[in-house]
């Protein structure tokens, strides 16, 4: 049979691009049954015409969870099937989707890939819509990436930056919470995340149950006043146990309002890896189930 057609985006800034460049990655492809039409972008602003109109097939993702993001808010509600190929710093998507190793053997792998709904998170909030696919939240990890300012080149510097000016002056705050419409307390937060995948930022498996299918998001609580500590949370986040943690409370649910208070949880929310200023209100989210459609391999 002839190859079927498919797009390939490329992000060659992502952290291990040196690995597969457009080329190796179209014939990978070929072998795996693929005649993907490779559409430049080298920005992100350079996605909408490369995926409007209508597809000739599946769309395959080489970089990062940023890239991921990036295209996928062209393709959302569109009927969109995506083949996830990492070549990011964290993939958090793709190791969510059990996509690890080489990027070329992972695009050959999907000769036998099929086809599986993929959720998102709407949010509607006072500074606008929003969509994510890995988490939504504040508190300590949104303060750290404002911090940090996501739209500047990485740089560890700049990291061990945002953790010195951040972490001092950080207090949890009470952040009062509805799930699927009912009061759901919680004492002063130190972390807020509700979770479309298992993992956010640098491989944080705070929802090591969560599935990005299953029509639902996990919401993650940390209380503020009784951490465990600091070896406790990593070890727990290494192990896929960190929502057993007594500190942490977690709840499964379509919808949730937020009503965040404070000069810290309330100022700063986390989209994926971007962030957005809060003034004040209620910030409402659901899960879009079925928001786009991903190749697993076999």
């Amino acid at each position: 049979m002839p190859p079927a057609p498919a797009v390939l985006i490329h992000n060659p800034g992502a952290g291990t691009s040196h690995r597969a460049d457009p080329a190796q990655l179209r014939a990978a492809l070929r072998d795996a049954g693929f005649d993907a039409e490779y559409r430049p972008t080298r920005t992100p602003h350079d996605l909408g015409p490369a995926l409007s109109g209508p597809l000739p097939g599946p769309v395959f993702i080489a970089g990062g969870d940023g890239t991921f993001r990036a295209a996928a808010l062209h393709l959302t509600g569109r009927g969109a099937t995506v083949g996830v190929i990492p070549l990011g710093t964290s993939n958090n998507i793709a190791r969510t989707l059990g996509l690890t190793g080489d990027p070329l053997d992972i695009a050959r792998a999907y000769r036998t890939a099929t086809q599986h709904p993929f959720d998102a998170g709407r949010v509607q909030a006072p500074w606008g819509e929003d969509v994510f696919f890995e988490a939504f939240g504040c508190g300590l990890f949104a303060d750290l990436l404002h911090a940090y300012d996501p739209t500047a080149p990485k740089s560890p510097l700049r990291a061990a930056q945002a953790v010195l000016t951040t972490l001092p002056g950080f207090q949890a705050q009470p952040v009062p919470t509805h799930v699927d419409g009912q009061d759901s307390p919680a004492p002063p937060l130190a972390l807020l995340e509700i979770m479309n995948i298992q993992s956010t930022g640098n491989s944080l498996r705070l929802a090591p149950d969560a599935h990005p299918g299953d029509g639902l998001l996990n919401l993650i609580r940390v209380n503020g006043q009784e951490r465990d500590s600091l070896a406790a949370y990593a070890t727990a986040m290494l192990r896929g146990q960190f929502d057993t943690l007594p500190s942490v409370q977690e709840d499964v649910a379509a919808t949730f309002t937020l009503h965040a208070t404070g000069q810290h949880v309330g100022q700063v929310f986390h989209v994926d890896g971007e962030t957005r200023t809060h003034a004040g209100g209620p910030v409402h989210v659901q899960v879009w189930a079925g928001a786009l459609y991903v190749l697993r391999p076999d």
